[in-house]
């Protein structure tokens, strides 16, 4: 979160969340959940969720999504997630630069690059980290995640792991940030080339606009609102009432037409 922060936050906003929201805890079993929301000149929103549950659970899960004035921008998304204890213990990495659109030009402008990092530069630590391809039963529709993903299910969570997990994390994200600068400057050379009727034979023509931009961020959360597992996860802990309003408010507002906001 601090690199996001000395990145992308330029007259960082802080978002208000109720405060039931933004921390809540089950110290039955000892878990404990907050969040942080925050929006910036160039994104849109930003929310981080952290699960403090010692053995039981450790969650950090990041959602940036970029300002609609630079629409070819995708969604940065990343999952880090431990669970359970002893031999039941689950290990999850999940990082992405999620499509807006299955448009061939707008994937082609940063996919090859997440799968030179993943089938090349990341490829000596696959076993490590126990890289794998997603399981269908939430992935099966793969309208708002890249070919470029990067998702393993390591054996462990030892030291090790978690150095090349965090390698991961900021390789993807000095992918996103290159890819956020470049499609800024798409859209303000389009936007200009418009406004002073120039030519657009150089400048690469953007897939989306502003409207669809934000027609697809909606969407993606509309998505996760019906496939998210952490929704399921957090009902267990803290009941349905709450979960139900902290995933319609909190976690993907944008996929509940009632909420309003960022």
């Amino acid at each position: 979160m601090d690199a996001l922060t000395r990145t992308c936050g330029s007259s960082r906003t802080d978002v208000d969340v109720d405060a039931c929201l933004a921390y809540k805890s089950n110290e039955t079993i000892g878990v404990r959940t907050t969040t942080e929301v925050w929006t910036s000149s160039r994104l849109r929103r930003v929310r981080s969720t952290y699960v403090d549950g010692g053995e039981v659970a450790q969650i950090f899960n990041c959602v940036a999504y970029p300002s609609t004035s630079t629409p070819d921008a995708p969604i940065f998304g990343a999952d880090l997630i431990c669970i359970g204890k002893g031999a039941a213990r689950k290990v999850l990495i999940g990082v992405d630069l999620q499509p807006m659109c299955r448009d061939a030009s707008y994937a082609a402008a940063y996919v090859p690059e997440l799968l030179a990092l993943r089938d090349g530069r990341f490829a000596d630590v696959a076993e490590t980290l126990g890289t794998t391809t997603p399981s269908t039963k939430f992935y099966e529709d793969a309208k708002f995640f890249s070919k470029g993903m990067f998702f393993a299910r390591p054996p462990t969570a030892d030291d090790e792991v978690a150095r090349a997990s965090l390698d991961v994390l900021k390789a993807y994200f000095d992918v996103w940030v290159r890819r956020l600068d470049e499609a800024e400057r798409e859209a303000e050379a389009m936007d200009g080339a418009c406004k002073f009727g120039l030519s657009l034979e150089d400048v690469r023509r953007c897939v989306l606009t502003e409207t669809t931009a934000r027609a697809g961020q909606d969407a993606h959360d509309e998505w996760q609102l019906e496939h998210d597992p952490a929704i399921a996860m957090f009902t267990k802990w803290y009941g349905d009432a709450w979960s139900r309003e902290f995933a319609e408010t909190v976690l993907f507002p944008g996929g509940c037409p009632s909420t309003t906001g960022n």
